[in-house]
């Protein structure tokens, strides 16, 4: 018997794309929980903060205390209020 005639043999073939059945997945980023997204923000926001105020001439103590408040309240803003 000839498999070429089926078309089972070859998966490449004009039915196969047709079918729909080569292109039906999708892809999606997984769910991450809200404190871990609210986590990575709070470290962006941090080294933005942190090297922006250090970047303009505030002493590195100053900006790392107010970098450090600004990180927690900005967890806890999206932590809370994070859709």
């Amino acid at each position: 018997m000839d498999e070429s005639a089926t078309g089972s043999v070859n998966l490449w073939s004009n039915a196969f794309w047709q079918s729909g059945y080569c292109c039906a997945m999708h892809l999606r980023l997984p769910s991450f929980d809200r404190g871990v997204l609210s986590f990575i923000w709070a470290v962006v926001f941090f080294v933005i903060l942190y090297f922006g105020m250090v970047a303009v001439d505030v002493s590195k103590a100053t900006a790392l205390i107010i970098s450090l408040i600004s990180t927690f309240l900005i967890f806890l803003f999206v932590r809370t209020r994070g859709a």
